[in-house]
């Protein structure tokens, strides 16, 4: 009879446990797709809590307006008062819990020596705009400051509408909740409070050139507007659709013809009169969307839907 040595009986024993090649390429492969499947949902996700974030924030706006105008005879905050001038987001800071930051502001002074320059309120950024919340050490000085991600609504210009005479910013009519030099009061709404865009979300950047990099078009929240040209740092004339292309540089567009958009895909989100907040698609019919933003063009009512 044959002798198992206790080696050899060990040996016979051994069991490996270990991955083969194979198996383990199986594996990392099984991983990747899960992160694959999984990522987008992740970022969905993120962007819903940021979509929220964002529209919260125009609502505390909207909420800090209507307060604002409790207490000044129901007319809104002034949009563009004057060159280097304080605007609309200088105005209603109080409403917002910043009484401190306000009481330290000279609302008659200069807003380009202003202190507060880089100030960030979180209230004025979008958490999905991938620029720089403050931005430093660029060689045009209108850039720097606290940046501000949202503007007010000027209306739209038509034939026969009254408008500030253009100086090289770009003609501004009368017939929108903000402007230059002048206040709107409640009672001059003829559309409707619910039906008339207030603010919206402003992130326009060219593709290239001298607005091509970051911060792009936008400006910090407490510039009120440039020294000539009159050009606004606070509202925009909606001359083009939510989100359009455009390039300032190239297509010689003036500053206050800008669009209104965002980063969210799909539209952006705008404050209407009456402290509401909708996200309007980017393919929404141009008439509706300029209808919306007159506040006495007599257009019809009830033209947004929940």
């Amino acid at each position: 009879m044959h002798k198992v040595t206790a080696r050899q009986f060990l040996t016979k024993r051994i069991v490996r446990c270990g991955f083969t090649l194979v198996e383990l390429l199986v594996v990392i492969a099984i991983i990747g797709i899960l992160i694959a499947l999984l990522l987008p949902a992740v970022q969905a996700a993120r962007e819903a809590a940021r979509r929220t974030q964002c529209s919260n924030n125009l609502k505390q706006m909207g909420l800090a307006i209507h307060n604002y105008m409790d207490q000044h005879r129901e007319y809104f905050p002034p949009g563009s008062p004057g060159p280097r001038r304080h605007g609309l987001f200088s105005h209603i800071l109080p409403f917002l819990e910043l009484q401190t930051i306000h009481d330290e502001l000279d609302l008659d002074g200069d807003t380009f020596i202003e202190p507060h320059r880089y100030t960030p309120i979180d209230v004025y950024f979008c958490p999905s705009y991938p620029g720089e919340r403050v931005v430093r050490n660029k060689a045009n000085g209108y850039k720097n400051g606290a940046s501000c991600t949202y503007l007010g609504v000027a209306g739209v210009l038509r034939e026969g509408v009254e408008t500030t005479p253009d100086e090289g910013g770009g003609a501004i009519p009368k017939n929108g909740m903000f402007g230059w030099e002048f206040v709107r009061r409640a009672n001059q709404v003829g559309d409707g409070l619910s039906n008339t865009l207030t603010m919206g979300e402003y992130v326009q950047r060219d593709d290239e050139g001298e607005f091509g990099d970051f911060p792009g078009n936008v400006r910090p929240w407490i510039l009120g507007a440039t020294q000539t040209s009159k050009a606004s740092y606070t509202f925009r004339v909606c001359v083009y659709p939510i989100n359009s292309r455009v390039q300032r540089s190239r297509d010689g567009i003036p500053f206050n013809h800008l669009p209104l958009g965002s980063y969210h895909p799909g539209g952006a989100h705008f404050l209407l009169g009456d402290a509401s907040v909708r996200f309007l698609s980017e393919t929404m019919p141009f008439d509706v969307y300029q209808a919306l933003s007159t506040c006495n063009g007599k257009e019809v009512e009830g033209i947004i839907q929940d």
